[in-house]
């Protein structure tokens, strides 16, 4: 309330700064959990990206090409004695693979490949599941939360 009609007092300043506090922490955690979920969505579509670019390569030039999956990076490589990297990439520290079927898929010179299953897991528990199929190589991401 205006007392002399120049300024606001003291208590309202306060209670309106306190609401505005209270707006900004409910605010926080959803941006938090949006993060590590588009965090998660983004590295699916790398690894996902990294696979077709895998299959892609096999069929342009004829060769087997494999991609890999380490502890904290995904890479993609000929696939002989000490062939070469071609593409690699670094898996946020928030993002773990866990246990799936394989760490590695090869695609052979008509882009043909096993079925392979990829687990991508972040700090909220939420999960992607990257399945590329058996023959065509096609993949599939299922997001399960």
């Amino acid at each position: 309330m205006l007392m002399n009609g120049k300024g606001f007092t003291l208590i309202e300043v306060l209670v309106v700064i306190s609401i505005i506090g209270i707006f900004a922490s409910m605010a926080v955690p959803v941006n938090n959990h949006l993060y590590h979920r588009t965090l998660l969505e983004n590295t699916a579509n790398e690894m996902k990206s990294a696979l077709y670019l895998a299959q892609q390569m096999s069929l342009d030039e004829s060769r087997e090409y494999g991609f890999e999956v380490y502890k904290d990076i995904f890479r993609i490589r000929e696939h002989k004695l000490r062939g070469d990297v071609v593409y690699v990439r670094e898996i946020n520290p928030r993002i773990k693979v866990v246990a799936g079927k394989g760490k590695n898929v090869i695609f052979n010179r008509h882009g043909e490949t096993a079925y392979r299953l990829f687990i991508l897991e972040n700090k909220q528990g939420n999960t992607i599941k990257i399945e590329v199929m058996i023959g065509t190589g096609r993949v599939r991401m299922t997001k399960d939360y």
